[in-house]
């Protein structure tokens, strides 16, 4: 059982009668066929598989599979159906999982490790040794081809009507180039009608982010924005007769509905909200409608979104959807081709995300299903109202089926190539792809600071690098960076030598490292769980579970404990973790954070997002509140908090004197969205991870 606690990704693959089971992807295969599972059927399914022919009791399950968290019977069944699912299995008439009445469950299929077992059914250690010495020689020599072929395939472009099309000699994708521009294209719209693109392009960072148009028939380019303001979205409507577009202009953010022809844009239109903050996201059946993603009209003091649906003629917005969530709720929706199926994309807590499917002629939800990775759009497939793709920018593609609820995940998919925007038939999608070296690590001045500083450290990678941080001298950082094949969390000296102590999974993302106040361990977050990191030893432990909704992890003044948050129902729960026993201690309820500095201050978020200030003897004061929350990142030097604020398309760096209650704000970027943040020993830098021009371009993707 230790091997479950530690983590049942590490586990082999295991052959369960005739399908395969990889715990490293979640797939379950049979021949070419493979079903994802999520995390919480996975780990039970492993469970089984540990006790194959034991008869495994409800107590069992909670204590190893929940982490002893009290759930129902209905939701332990539901579990076992998702894997029955995926097996292929019948209830009635099991071949792999049989329901023992009053006792529970027994794997009745035959089970076996893949690979060079020993009769304990694990790796023996010299097979062990082997294997991952093949594996690291296989992915390397993966990586080279990998290189080699893009390399020249971007030397080799040919020309024709239709498309530039690159050429890849890959026989697990194709892919077209469907712009070719110096610069970045985002936000892609296709219309076959037109046989024409939509996209927002520009040409470096400190240009505004424009509207263009690509006619696929001739090759022509056209730009369709004059302005100075920087446009965020635009999309066809159904029938391609009109075009929904914002802009963010010097009184705020507007949105435009306008006709569509060959000469463009004609007869736009503003229109009228009855409230700011509303972001644009499809159009309904009919031209008159338009879904949108805006604040809720209940429960304001969490800040979500909801679903609203606008009539442009009538001039009145509806809500459609109703989150009860910790995260910012509803952010994307897209209507079925039938018209009966709204597809909404939800965001449950801080990167925990679902996928809902509501029935607009029964007015309820259908599907609910919990998705392992930051989906950004969907896709409902040509022809199809039961099938969509979702995508996330890091390269996931999965598709769901609405009648047997199943995600799906594309083999060979891979970072680089993300947010599809149109289906053009069976494994088909047009997609947009950008290189990964799309951020760098740099010092930057306090602009509170009054320091002559002659000299500012840059640190270009060829890498995508983020959350770097300071270590207690500022001489050395640690930052995480990944590529195509691999991410790792690195630190570099300040002789320049740089050190991988760990690596992982390229489409998984680590936010908030902090280091312990010996320097000698690092927290922070995988996905949505809480690690710490041995410098010396290298050694990666998860500190919470696949299950568990957690907050952002704080070193204790000793550095010997993590204080993070949990989520218990709708309520926040502070716990310390104690790294010597392993034990989590409940602290209070109703707060988020707890950082504990070196010169004896402590400071504590609650769940309204305030900042109080903790007195010796456990008394507080209300310091102020945050607003912006979706990247809040504060820190705390001398007798000021500082913390980030993206406003529009720049970043401020905010401070507040905690002796006379001041507060001053000063621009950081323009043109960028960054909020990352370490503050140097001095106070007189500012390590960030600033973005870089993505250098992107709009693709049609084909897999075999």
């Amino acid at each position: 059982m230790e091997e479950l606690k530690l983590g049942f990704t590490n586990a082999p693959n295991y052959q369960v009668a005739d399908k395969q089971v990889c715990f490293q992807s979640g797939d379950v295969s049979f021949g070419e066929q493979s079903i994802k599972l999520e995390p919480l059927p996975l780990a039970f399914l492993y469970f089984l598989i540990q006790h194959a022919g034991e008869v495994v009791s409800r107590q069992a399950l909670l204590e190893n599979v929940w982490g002893n968290r009290q759930v129902s019977d209905d939701a332990i069944r539901r579990v076992v159906k998702k894997i029955r699912v995926a097996l292929g299995d019948d209830a009635k008439e099991p071949k792999y999982i049989k329901t023992i009445p009053m006792q529970g469950y027994v794997l009745i299929a035959p089970v076996q490790a893949v690979g060079e077992y020993n009769h304990k059914g694990s790796l023996s250690l010299l097979n062990l040794v082997e294997h991952k010495l093949k594996w690291q020689h296989f992915l390397w020599l993966q990586f080279g081809l990998f290189l080699l072929l893009f390399s020249g395939a971007y030397l080799y472009i040919l020309k024709s009507q239709q498309s530039d099309v690159l050429v890849v000699n890959d026989d697990k994708l194709h892919i077209e180039l469907l712009t070719q521009m110096s610069g970045s294209e985002i936000n892609g719209s296709y219309h076959p009608k037109h046989n024409t693109l939509l996209f927002i392009y520009r040409e470096n960072n400190d240009s505004p982010f424009a509207l263009y148009r690509k006619n696929l028939t001739t090759g022509l380019v056209h730009r369709l924005s004059f302005d100075n303001n920087s446009y965020f979205s635009a999309f066809f409507s159904d029938d391609g007769q009109y075009v929904a577009y914002s802009k963010d202009t010097p009184t705020g953010m507007q949105s435009f509905i306008a006709k569509y022809d060959d000469k463009g844009l004609l007869d736009a239109k503003l229109l009228h909200f009855n409230f700011a903050h509303v972001y644009l996201l499809s159009f309904g059946k009919d031209n008159d409608t338009l879904y949108v993603s805006a604040p809720s009209s209940g429960h304001n003091s969490l800040k979500q979104n909801a679903i609203y649906s606008y009539s442009v003629s009538q001039k009145q917005i509806q809500q459609v959807t109703f989150p009860f969530v910790k995260g910012r709720g509803d952010y994307a929706a897209k209507l079925s081709p039938d018209g009966r199926h709204l597809a909404v994309l939800r965001n449950m807590s801080e990167r925990r995300y679902h996928l809902l499917i509501h029935d607009l002629e029964q007015q309820n939800i259908v599907s609910e299903v919990n998705l392992s990775f930051f989906a950004s759009n969907l896709v409902w497939l040509q022809n199809s109202s039961q099938e969509l793709a979702i995508t996330s920018f890091k390269g996931d593609v999965f598709y769901f089926d609405t009648r047997t609820e199943q995600l799906t995940e594309q083999q060979h998919s891979a970072p680089g190539l993300n947010d599809a925007f149109y289906s053009c038939g069976e494994k088909c999608l047009f997609m947009r792809q950008h290189h990964m070296n799309y951020k760098d690590s740099l010092e930057v001045k306090n602009p509170y600071s009054t320091a002559d500083i002659t000299s500012l450290s840059h640190f270009p990678n060829p890498n995508a690098d983020f959350n770097p941080i300071y270590d207690h001298t500022g001489d050395s950082i640690y930052f995480t960076s990944k590529n195509s094949q691999h991410a790792y969390i690195k630190s570099l000296d300040k002789n320049g030598q740089e050190q991988i102590l760990h690596t992982f999974n390229a489409r998984h993302i680590i936010t908030r490292l902090s280091l312990n106040s010996e320097g000698t361990k690092l927290t922070g977050k995988i996905e949505e769980r809480i690690f710490v990191l041995d410098i010396a030893s290298k050694q990666f432990t998860r500190v919470s579970l696949v299950e568990e909704q957690v907050g952002i992890p704080h070193w204790s003044q000793s550095g010997q404990s993590i204080y993070y948050s949990r989520l218990e129902g709708v309520e926040d729960v502070l716990y310390r973790y104690d790294l010597s026993t392993g034990k989590k201690v409940k602290v209070e309820k109703g707060l988020t954070e707890r950082k504990e500095l070196a010169n004896g201050m402590s400071f504590v978020t609650d769940s309204d997002y305030r900042l109080w200030l903790e007195a010796n003897d456990g008394t507080r004061k209300a310091l102020l509140q945050f607003e912006h929350v979706d990247f809040l990142n504060w820190r705390v030097q001398g007798n000021y908090v500082y913390w980030t604020e993206p406003v529009k398309l720049n970043v401020y760096l905010n401070r507040y004197n905690i002796v006379t209650g001041e507060r001053e704000q000063k621009l950081l970027f323009e043109n960028s969205w960054d909020a990352e943040f370490s503050l140097h020993p001095s106070g007189d830098k500012i390590l960030v991870s600033h973005s870089l021009l993505a250098d992107s371009n709009l693709v049609k993707v084909i897999w075999p």
